[in-house]
């Protein structure tokens, strides 16, 4: 059923060689900024640690 649903995905990366590691990765760091970062009240240090975290 798992494959069924990722059926086109599937495909594409072994004809295309497409993946969308980068996309999930970048998704993981945001995930993470996210986590470590809650309940931060400072604006103008949440954007500095933006910058630095993602550049």
């Amino acid at each position: 059923k798992m494959i069924e649903k990722h059926e086109t995905e599937i495909i594409n990366f072994f004809n295309l060689g497409h993946a969308n590691a980068k996309a999930e990765r970048l998704n993981g760091k945001i995930q993470r900024f996210i986590s470590n970062n809650y309940g931060m009240k400072d604006k103008d240090f949440a954007l500095y640690r933006i910058a630095l975290y993602f550049s």
